[in-house]
This record gives structure tokens, sequence and C-alpha cells, in this order.
């Protein structure tokens, strides 16, 4: 990707921001605005990087449909010995991802070569040219497609592959889904234009997807850090000691998660958080122009300090507060803002909304 191609990604990016153009605004807001855009820049620089990688491969390939004809596959086959710990990469360019953890010591590789082209002599001759790259080397193993260098064709290869359930996953995609089961190790995964959705994972590190949902079930983390530019990001029955998640406009929903301390941050998506607050947990959600729906579940307590330029505050928990409310505490003020705490405030919330409404609500 040259430059200009990078520039375009930031600026469109940023211009996802809504305007903060009044000078009531609270100083947060502009440090959430701040943020958040040198975040997308580092997303930017980030799939710059892996496209200049794959772009020299993937050739002069022109965008789906301009190679019209009918489609002509070709499958690809091996089985590597990995060891239970090995390290499992793959790269793409364009195709689903499915892996899959099981027993054994051995990595399975399927993959279905996939080439439009109206003449089948040329298509079967792409064929043979897109290749899949295997390397083996001491409890690792890297796969990488490698593309045509050719004009006006169109095509991607679909993999599917089994690893050992402890070993440790890296997948990059550039168009592409990713779907990843069962895998015990490290698990990292990122794709530029597809969903990434991972289940049954117990060491899940980074998720990442610029265009694209994001889905985690039934999985577990030290450090999780996610987030997805455009697309909506599901989060379900996690544990995890930490979570860091930055989207521009995307909704964030959480539901039977424990964690002990989060981060989330969003320009333009709703939040929805229900899970435990752990005792001397801290919990920080901030969103510019979505809402903040917090539901704690078996909470003994939890301080809050929340605050809203344009929305409502509310909160179904009878709150000791700290402090008077700002500015006319209730529906259709501005700049609100109170400090409170219920039971035994073992938990700390912090959330903020520049024109979305937060409430924190009993199940």
């Amino acid at each position: 990707m040259r430059t200009i191609q990078k520039s375009v990604f930031v600026v469109l990016a940023v211009l996802a921001l809504p305007p903060v153009a009044s000078a009531q605004a609270p100083d947060w807001v502009e440090d959430l605005a701040d943020r958040i855009a040198r975040q997308v820049e580092r997303h930017a620089e980030q799939i710059a990087r892996l496209v200049e990688q794959r772009i020299e491969a993937q050739g002069r390939r022109q965008g789906r449909g301009q190679a019209r004809g009918p489609e002509f596959t070709e499958q690809f086959s091996k089985t590597v010995r990995l060891g239970r710990n090995g390290t499992f990469g793959l790269e793409n360019v364009a195709g689903d991802i499915v892996v899959t953890g099981g027993s054994g010591d051995d990595v399975r590789i399927e993959a279905t070569k996939r080439v439009r082209h109206p003449n089948e002599a040329e298509a079967r001759a792409i064929l043979s040219e897109l290749a899949v790259q295997v390397q083996d080397r001491n409890g690792r193993v890297d796969v990488r497609t490698e593309s045509p260098r050719r004009r006006n064709w169109s095509g991607s290869v679909d993999y599917t592959i089994a690893v050992p359930r402890d070993a440790a996953v890296t997948l990059r995609s550039i168009s592409g889904s990713i779907r990843v089961t069962n895998v015990n190790g490290d698990l990292r995964a990122e794709s530029i234009s597809g969903g990434i959705v991972a289940s049954g994972a117990r060491r899940v590190k980074a998720l990442k997807t610029v265009s694209g949902n994001l889905e985690i079930t039934d999985s577990e983390s030290d450090e999780l850090t996610t987030g997805s530019i455009s697309g909506d990001i599901v989060i379900n029955k996690l544990k995890a000691n930490g979570l860091d998640v930055q989207t521009v406009s995307s909704d964030v929903r959480m539901t039977d998660v424990d964690v002990d301390h989060v981060g989330l941050r969003s320009v333009s998506g709703d939040i929805d958080y229900v899970g435990r607050l752990q005792r001397n947990g801290r919990y920080q959600f901030q969103s510019h122009s979505g809402n903040v729906r917090i539901t704690p579940i078996d909470s003994r307590g939890f301080s809050v300090d929340a605050t809203t330029f344009s929305g409502e505050l509310r909160s179904d928990f009878a709150l000791t507060l700290q402090s008077a409310p700002g500015n006319g505490f209730g529906p259709r003020r501005r700049n609100q803002s109170i400090r409170g705490s219920f039971g035994d405030a073992s938990a700390t919330l912090t959330l903020q909304s520049f024109s979305g409404n937060i409430v924190i609500v009993k199940r």
C-alpha cells in the first residue's frame, strides 16, 4: 500500500469522529477524541505494513468480479508434525480461514484454491501459480499464500486447519473471515476486511479487524486487546484479568463476562456491559456519541464516577452520593456528572459519554 492509501485510512477513520464544537465540552471529551485518533493512526500503520508485505505477492490482481467466467478449483492438502506446544502461523490474501484445535502432534492443512476466468486453460495455469507455501522448522509451521503476478484475474484460497490443541496460533488475512475453535495456546488474529470469531479459546491475546464483526465466546485470557474500526463486537462468557477494547464506529456488547480490569473506548458506538464487578476491579467506559449501559452481576458494591454532556444519567441502584449532581442531574440537561457508591464500593466504575445516555441497570 502506498503512502497516499495509508493516509486515506487515517483520514476516513478520523472523519468518523463526531465534531466537538462546543466550548462547553469537558476536557475528557477532547482527550478521548485525541486518544482514539492516535489509535486509528496506529491501526492504519499496522494495516499498511501488512498490505505492503503482501502486495508484491498479490501482484496486479484486480478486484473480484472483473475477471468474469466460471469458477475453477484445486485442492491442497499437507500434514506436518508440529508438536503439542508448537507455533502455527498463517498469512492469507483472500479467502476464509477456519482453525480447530484437537489431539495429536500434527498440523493438517486443507486448502481450496479458487479462480474465476473465462478460459479454462488460463484458469488452470493461474491455479498452479496460486501457491500455498509451507515452512516447517523446529516446532514452528508457517503457511503463506503466494499470488500470481498477473492482471485481470479473481481468486482466493480457503483454509481449513487442524492444530494441536495447545499450540500457539497467529492468523493474518487481508480479505476473508477467520474462525478459531478450541485452541488453548496463545491466539492472535487480524483481518482487514472480514469478521473474526473465537470460541473455546483459553489464551486469547489479540483479535483485531478493520471492517468486520468480532465475536468472542466461552473464552479466557490474561490480557486481551481487541478492536474494530467498522464492525460490531460481541463478547459472551469471557474470563480475563484485563480487557482493552478500542473502536471507532462499532457497538460493543458484553454478556456474562468476568474481568478484573476493563478499558473500553468508542467514538460512535453504544456500549452494553453485563458482567461481574470484581473486588478492586477497575472498569472504564468511554463513548463520544454512544450510550453506555452497565448491568452488574452479583456485585457486592461499586463506586461510580459518571459524566455526560448532553445525555441522561440514571442508576437503578440506590447510590450514596459523594458529591452533589452537577448542573441539573436528570433528563434533557447538559453537563451532568455524579459521584457515588453502592454497597462496599469495592469496584470502581468510570463512565463517560459526550452525547449519549449513561445507565446502571439491575438485572
